[in-house]
């Protein structure tokens, strides 16, 4: 447990910002981008579109996380920050950011490299490229669950790992197996997300404007 006063409440405040559910909505309209993509690979796959899906692939990627931050930053302007107030971050600079920017960068690669190898290498009757997008996507989470201390990402992290093992066994082909997980990753988010707001909702009125008449 940290005795240092300051990192206690800057994960407080980052704990904040998850409060409101908008974490799951963010990111599980990025499954569902992802899962509309699959989809539409495997549909196109045989037809003249089908070499230049990679580059779809790649504006889903920076279009669909910029249109959807956009929309989630949105929300909580219109919802949350009435309520609770705006929480604003310190951007990270000098040796440290390029030090964790380049360890992101190594991670991404290193996430890249690993699918691609269980693409190319997978045994017969497992589908492993579904088990290891649920291994990845749960390591994620336990990851930000364990640095800002939020219990509900451990479930999540759960879920994904069994989801993943699921899709892998039932073996669909194609790219079957990660529609399937995309998809319904994306739609169990969006109905936590959807809880959770509800939660804070009731638990943080809007508070009452103060009368200028006196």
């Amino acid at each position: 447990m940290s005795t240092d006063p300051l990192h206690d409440a800057q994960k407080r405040a980052f704990r904040y910002w998850y409060l409101d559910g908008t974490f799951e909505f963010s990111l599980g309209g990025m499954c569902l981008l992802l899962a509309a993509y699959f989809y539409a690979e495997f549909l196109l796959r045989a037809t003249w579109i089908g070499p230049m899906m990679i580059a779809v692939f790649l504006l889903v990627m920076i279009g669909g996380g910029f249109l959807i931050n956009r929309l989630v930053m949105a929300f909580k302007e219109r919802l949350t920050f009435p309520r609770t107030g705006y929480v604003a971050f310190r951007r990270a600079q000098g040796p440290a950011y390029w030090k964790r920017m380049v360890l992101l960068g190594a991670l991404s690669a290193a996430t890249a490299f690993l699918l691609v190898w269980v693409v190319m290498n997978q045994p017969a009757g497992f589908d492993w490229t579904a088990a290891a997008t649920g291994l990845i996507f749960g390591a994620v989470v336990v990851y930000l669950g364990i640095h800002f201390g939020i219990a509900r990402f451990f479930v999540y992290a759960a879920i994904s790992l069994t989801l993943g093992a699921i899709t892998g066994w039932l073996n669909w082909p194609e790219n079957l197996g990660l529609i399937a997980f995309y998809g319904l990753s994306g739609l169990g988010l969006l109905l936590m997300g959807t809880f959770h707001l509800w939660k804070y909702l009731r638990e943080n009125p809007m508070p009452a404007e103060e009368s200028h008449d006196k």
